[in-house]
Protein backbone atom coordinates (compact mmCIF):
# COMPACT_ATOMS: atom_id res chain seq x y z
CA UNK A 1 0.00 0.00 0.00
CA UNK A 2 0.97 3.62 -0.34
CA UNK A 3 3.04 5.25 2.39
CA UNK A 4 0.48 7.96 3.14
CA UNK A 5 -2.33 5.64 4.23
CA UNK A 6 -3.53 5.41 7.82
CA UNK A 7 -3.99 1.86 9.09
CA UNK A 8 -6.89 1.36 11.49
CA UNK A 9 -6.50 -2.40 12.02
CA UNK A 10 -4.67 -5.42 10.70
CA UNK A 11 -4.41 -9.14 11.31
CA UNK A 12 -1.17 -10.98 10.59
CA UNK A 13 -0.80 -14.70 10.03
CA UNK A 14 2.95 -14.30 10.49
CA UNK A 15 2.84 -12.67 13.92
CA UNK A 16 -0.41 -14.39 14.93
CA UNK A 17 -1.58 -11.03 16.25
CA UNK A 18 -3.96 -8.21 15.48
CA UNK A 19 -3.57 -4.46 15.88
CA UNK A 20 -5.95 -1.52 16.29
CA UNK A 21 -4.64 2.03 15.91
CA UNK A 22 -5.90 3.55 19.16
CA UNK A 23 -4.45 6.95 18.19
CA UNK A 24 -7.43 7.44 15.87
CA UNK A 25 -9.90 7.22 18.73
CA UNK A 26 -11.97 4.59 20.49
CA UNK A 27 -14.42 2.56 18.45
CA UNK A 28 -17.43 0.81 19.96
CA UNK A 29 -16.80 -2.86 20.77
CA UNK A 30 -19.42 -3.91 18.19
CA UNK A 31 -17.50 -2.15 15.42
CA UNK A 32 -14.10 -3.40 16.60
CA UNK A 33 -15.39 -6.97 16.74
CA UNK A 34 -16.93 -6.79 13.27
CA UNK A 35 -13.69 -5.39 11.79
CA UNK A 36 -11.65 -8.06 13.54
CA UNK A 37 -14.01 -10.83 12.37
CA UNK A 38 -13.69 -9.69 8.74
CA UNK A 39 -9.90 -9.45 8.85
CA UNK A 40 -9.52 -12.82 10.58
CA UNK A 41 -11.76 -14.47 7.98
CA UNK A 42 -9.55 -13.16 5.17
CA UNK A 43 -6.32 -14.28 6.84
CA UNK A 44 -7.64 -17.72 7.77
CA UNK A 45 -8.73 -18.37 4.19
CA UNK A 46 -5.96 -16.68 2.17
CA UNK A 47 -3.08 -16.39 4.63
CA UNK A 48 -0.77 -13.41 4.85
CA UNK A 49 -2.00 -10.10 6.24
CA UNK A 50 -5.33 -8.32 6.03
CA UNK A 51 -5.60 -4.64 6.85
CA UNK A 52 -8.22 -1.94 6.95
CA UNK A 53 -7.46 1.76 6.94
CA UNK A 54 -7.98 5.10 5.27
CA UNK A 55 -6.59 6.85 2.21
CA UNK A 56 -5.43 10.47 2.43
CA UNK A 57 -8.85 11.42 1.00
CA UNK A 58 -10.58 9.70 3.93
CA UNK A 59 -11.84 6.69 1.99
CA UNK A 60 -11.77 3.25 3.62
CA UNK A 61 -9.50 0.66 2.06
CA UNK A 62 -9.28 -3.04 2.72
CA UNK A 63 -6.33 -5.09 1.53
CA UNK A 64 -4.88 -8.59 1.66
CA UNK A 65 -1.23 -9.26 0.94
CA UNK A 66 1.72 -11.44 1.91
CA UNK A 67 5.35 -11.11 2.85
CA UNK A 68 7.90 -11.73 0.14
CA UNK A 69 8.51 -15.41 -0.49
CA UNK A 70 5.27 -16.68 1.08
CA UNK A 71 4.31 -19.48 -1.30
CA UNK A 72 1.31 -20.47 0.83
CA UNK A 73 -0.52 -17.17 0.33
CA UNK A 74 -3.55 -17.40 -1.97
CA UNK A 75 -3.78 -14.02 -3.73
CA UNK A 76 -6.93 -14.99 -5.63
CA UNK A 77 -8.79 -15.94 -2.45
CA UNK A 78 -7.47 -12.82 -0.74
CA UNK A 79 -8.84 -10.59 -3.49
CA UNK A 80 -12.19 -12.37 -3.59
CA UNK A 81 -12.57 -12.20 0.18
CA UNK A 82 -11.75 -8.49 0.23
CA UNK A 83 -14.51 -7.90 -2.37
CA UNK A 84 -16.91 -10.08 -0.36
CA UNK A 85 -16.28 -8.07 2.81
CA UNK A 86 -16.66 -4.80 0.90
CA UNK A 87 -20.01 -6.00 -0.45
CA UNK A 88 -21.43 -7.66 2.68
CA UNK A 89 -20.21 -5.02 5.14
CA UNK A 90 -20.76 -1.91 3.01
CA UNK A 91 -22.72 -0.20 5.81
CA UNK A 92 -19.87 -0.70 8.27
CA UNK A 93 -17.33 0.66 5.79
CA UNK A 94 -19.53 3.71 5.14
CA UNK A 95 -19.83 4.29 8.90
CA UNK A 96 -16.06 4.07 9.27
CA UNK A 97 -15.54 6.58 6.45
CA UNK A 98 -17.92 9.04 8.13
CA UNK A 99 -16.31 8.44 11.54
CA UNK A 100 -12.80 9.02 10.17
CA UNK A 101 -13.75 12.17 8.27
CA UNK A 102 -15.63 13.74 11.18
CA UNK A 103 -13.50 12.74 14.16
CA UNK A 104 -11.24 15.82 13.86
CA UNK A 105 -14.21 18.10 13.22
CA UNK A 106 -15.72 16.92 16.49
CA UNK A 107 -12.65 18.11 18.37
CA UNK A 108 -11.04 14.72 18.82
CA UNK A 109 -14.10 13.23 20.49
CA UNK A 110 -14.31 9.49 20.44
CA UNK A 111 -16.39 7.66 17.83
CA UNK A 112 -20.03 6.64 18.27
Amino acid sequence: MAEDITVLAYVSQYKEKYYFNEELGKLPDRVRNEILMCLIMIVEEAGGVAELGFTPEGEVFLDSYCEEGDLGYDAISGGLLVREVEREHADLLEELTLWYRTRDVLGGQEGK
